[in-house]
């Protein structure tokens, strides 16, 4: 019984730190304060997008687009933008009188940047043309430049300036210049 009872000492000891510790020592939650989100972005069916926002940094809701033409508001897709067809020539080295009709511009397929006029150098939107040359791209209204990506050096693709009204597509073509002469 002697050496039982440091035992039932240390066993009773153990007990009554472990009760202390479950029961006895405060919960200290952490003081509330400002919560801060990622910087994630949830696509919405019209085509903008949200961040997460609230204690929980849950996602907002998507912009309602229901009955109201699917334009989100002004949120793309937009009513109006432009359609173009680019253009390579051109294609022989020397014109004909009568023009030969195998010698007429052709179409070109090509990556297609639009920047706002006054900023030319921010890239607003891309497309590509197909392979007959076509392209459309919905926009906001605004003046806008066109830019057909060319080769290194050849073709040549002119600037092309648009501008998009409220509604509606503005038609253009964009020249790219094969350097044949």
């Amino acid at each position: 019984m002697k050496q039982s009872l440091p035992s039932i000492i240390i066993a009773t000891a153990v007990i009554m730190i472990g009760v202390w510790l479950i029961l006895g020592v405060p919960q200290n939650p952490l003081p509330p304060g400002p919560v801060a989100c990622t910087m994630e972005a949830k696509l919405c069916p019209d085509g903008s997008a949200v961040g997460r926002t609230g204690p929980n940094c849950e996602f907002a809701e998507c912009p309602n687009t229901s009955g109201n033409g699917g334009g989100g508001g002004g949120i793309v897709p937009y009513q109006s933008g432009i359609r173009g067809l680019v253009i390579l020539g051109p294609t022989c080295p020397v014109m004909r009188d009568p023009p030969d009709p195998g010698c007429d511009d052709r179409p070109y397929q090509t990556s297609i940047i639009v920047s706002r006029a006054n900023t030319p150098t921010q890239v607003f939107a891309r497309a590509e043309s197909n392979a007959l040359g076509r392209f459309e791209i919905s926009l906001p209204p605004g003046d806008y430049l066109v830019d057909a990506a060319g080769g290194e050096v050849l073709p040549y693709c002119s600037q092309t300036p648009a501008t998009v009204g409220a509604s509606g597509y503005t038609e253009i073509t964009v020249s790219c210049d094969t350097g044949i002469r």
